[in-house]
């Protein structure tokens, strides 16, 4: 695999340690324009959010699915709206491959009288939390609490690396409707002879906005699509996230930052897990290409989205329920 790619390191410490320094916030933004022009993909450090966290949250992840079978299973994502809980090996599917891979997915509580809830959609139940390991639920909520903030501070950064206001973003995003994942990745070399298993996690796009993802120390399997076609490792950095573009950064810009297929390719004797959080605008957000995006190519490649409807689209084919005889 080519590796004289290396994907950019962005301090993003002027926009999170409340600095007043707008030399230094003009030159992180002309890094992150850069980086999501080019490839879609960064690290991020300087997001003063406490290692410990981070973390622990890899820990709780490891232990809960080292839980017997059938306490994972009461979690399961039937025994709720099909979105929120827990999916088995081979349950997600990427190009209508089975990924080979277990998750635990949370998103942003809906109010009953949400249009998801009442018309019992995906997405539309409640957030299933495990009781082992009892600080569970503890954690992750503190942990989420901590990426709004870094999501709010990076669209900050964003903002002004496209020329507008720092805080053009804030009524888009005042109501996140964030998501968060915690994912397990078997040794792929298991899944041989399994019926339709493509990868450890298929190539695709992430359909949001931005993506923060936590990952343990496992190398080689997190891979990123380079504008000409090769893969590259976007292996961990400590204490650093890998940031990544989704397609409504991609319509917001007009196609001027790049929303990057990647992949998951896990070979390795060792159990992965990450913890991606998925920074998202509002359920009832408009996207539509930015004026200021036009004024670069004034040829509008993308229609007006509401956020919550493509979501909902996507969500509703992610997974396929499977019996206890695939695994």
């Amino acid at each position: 695999m080519p590796s004289k790619f290396k994907l950019p390191i962005i301090d993003v410490s002027p926009f999170t340690t409340d600095s007043s320094d707008r030399a230094a916030k003009l030159e992180v933004a002309k890094q992150i324009h850069k980086a999501c022009r080019d490839v879609g993909f960064f690290y991020l450090t300087g997001h003063n959010i406490p290692q410990e966290i981070m973390d622990k949250t890899l820990k709780l992840g490891y232990e809960f699915f080292h839980l017997p079978d059938e306490e994972k299973f009461n979690y399961s994502i039937t025994k709720q709206d099909n979105a929120r809980g827990y999916q088995r090996l081979g349950e997600g599917v990427t190009k209508y491959q089975k990924d080979w891979n277990e998750a635990l997915d949370f998103y942003k509580p809906v109010p009953r009288t949400h249009p998801l809830a009442l018309k019992k959609l995906p997405i539309g139940g409640e957030n299933q939390w495990p009781e082992k390991p009892s600080e569970f639920r503890a954690v992750f909520n503190e942990y989420k609490d901590y990426m709004l903030r870094l999501g709010d501070q990076v669209m900050r950064a964003i903002a002004l690396s496209l020329g507008l206001e720092e805080n053009f973003f804030n009524k888009f995003l005042d109501d996140c409707f964030w998501v968060m994942r915690i994912s397990g990745y078997p040794d792929l070399r298991n899944a041989s002879g399994k019926d339709r298993v493509g990868f450890s996690l298929g190539e695709h796009t992430d359909y949001g906005l931005l993506t923060f993802l936590n990952q343990d120390d496992t190398k080689g399997a997190l891979q990123v699509q380079t504008s000409d076609g090769d893969w590259i490792n976007a292996d961990p950095l400590q204490g650093a996230f890998v940031v990544n573009i989704c397609d409504m950064l991609n319509v917001w810009t007009n196609n001027i930052y790049k929303s990057t297929l990647h992949r998951v390719v896990h070979k390795g004797d060792s159990y992965r897990v990450t913890v991606p959080f998925f920074y998202e605008p509002n359920y009832d957000a408009k996207v539509e290409p930015l004026e200021a995006c036009l004024q670069i190519d004034p040829v509008k490649h993308h229609e007006p989205i509401i956020f919550g409807e493509h979501l909902l689209k996507k969500v509703s084919g992610n997974f396929e329920i499977i019996d206890h005889n695939f695994l």
